[in-house]
Parts: structure tokens; sequence; C-alpha cells
């Protein structure tokens, strides 16, 4: 589900093809899944804001929506188009284009920041990252993900990205010192996604595996801060 704000920016073919692609579809679905079970882990009352930082066509935005119908849902997105899906498709969302490192809202709007495969795009996180810490109200939560750079590597080489699509492409540890160093607290920190179009029992298997410390074998990351 990436979604850029200066380089290779995601269009409506992208829009129309997680309709219709397998991998794509499931895609959207696990990185929902995990920032739905991260706001309500560590989140003790349904959130009051909830912006989604490069929220394309805004559909992980709006399933987020049907989960918390009376939280006001904010997406941020700097391709006008898909921002014009957005509107038409879910007008429950408030959606605007924007640069998600210099956001158009005041400090300490939201209880809830969502950065799925967004931060790998950026020429400068920190900055995307001192933004989020802006907006969030004290305690608030950052639920981010990003590709493991192994794969994403992989996925490159064999030709399903393109080569000038990421800007970097940070490992865990380095996402975990990038929250750090920018007055986060992190509460969670792992891999997930053993498979690219899932698998039964997944989730079981995942834990397992997370156990074996075969950690690697998964192509995603997720990390849960507080600020």
């Amino acid at each position: 589900m990436s979604k850029l704000v200066h380089t290779g920016s995601l269009d409506m073919g992208y829009a129309r093809e997680r309709t219709t692609k397998k991998s794509l579809r499931y895609r959207l679905w696990r990185r929902t899944h995990e920032v739905l079970e991260a706001i309500d882990e560590f989140c003790s009352n349904p959130p009051r804001d909830i912006i989604d930082l490069g929220t394309a066509d805004g559909r992980m935005l709006d399933m987020v929506h049907q989960k918390y119908p009376d939280t006001r849902c904010a997406g941020v997105e700097y391709n006008q188009e898909l921002v014009d899906f957005g509107k038409t498709n879910f007008p429950g969302l408030d959606i605007s284009q924007g640069d998600i490192q210099s956001l158009d809202y005041p400090d300490n709007s939201f209880d809830v920041v969502i950065a799925t495969a967004v931060i790998e795009h950026l020429p400068n996180p920190g900055k995307a990252m001192r933004e989020v810490k802006r907006v969030l109200r004290a305690g608030g939560l950052l639920v981010l993900t990003a590709p493991d750079p192994f794969w994403e590597h992989i996925a490159t080489m064999v030709g399903h990205l393109k080569d000038d699509q990421h800007n970097e492409v940070m490992n865990l540890v380095q996402l975990r010192d990038l929250a750090k160093t920018n007055g986060f607290v992190v509460l969670k920190s792992q891999k997930f996604m053993l498979s690219p179009v899932g698998m039964p029992f997944e989730f079981g298997f995942e834990k397992i595996i997370r156990s074996l410390r075969l950690n690697f074998l998964m192509a995603n990351q997720l990390l849960v801060a507080r600020c």
C-alpha cells in the first residue's frame, strides 16, 4: 500500500489494481489489520481523531472508520487524482491534498497517526517524524509500517517494484532509532507478513517464526510508538 510524496507517486491505476489484484488486496487488508490491532492494544479509549498519512485512495482509512464510526478520520495524499477519488467514494472521510512532511494541521490535533508503507518514499523521514509528533496530542500513538530492506531488494530485482520508487528503506533497528531520536517511546516493533498473498493460519505461523528467531522470513515491519 505504498504511497508517495515526492518520487514515484502512485496513481489511479494502482487504486484500481487494489480491487482486482490478489496481492494488493491482501497487503491492504493485512496492513489495516496491524493498524487496528495496534489501536486496540494501545488506546484505552476509542480515538477522537485519526489521520492517515499518504492515504492514497482512502481505502484503509475507510476500513478504520468503519471500526470507529464516531472518530474523525482525516487523510493526506499528494496525488490529487487519488484525493478526488477518495472524496467521491468515501464521503465520510476528511481527505486533503498535501505534503506529509509539512502538514496543514494545528499542533495537538490527533490521537493516532497512521503511516503505512510511506516512510520509505520520503526524502526527509526525520522531518516527517517531527511533523507527526507535532500534530499528535500528548500520549498520542504512531502506527507505522515499512517493507523489509532485504525483501524489498529482491522484489526490485525480479521486477515487482520500480528502482526509483523508494528513497531509503530502513530496517527495524533504524526505524526504532528514527522514532526515539524524534521523541517517541517505542511500544512495539516486529516483522509481519510471511506470505505476499496470505495463507491459512498465517498469524499462528508468524508467531512460531518469531519464537524461532526467523523473523527475516517476513517481508514487512511494524512500529508502534507513543509521543
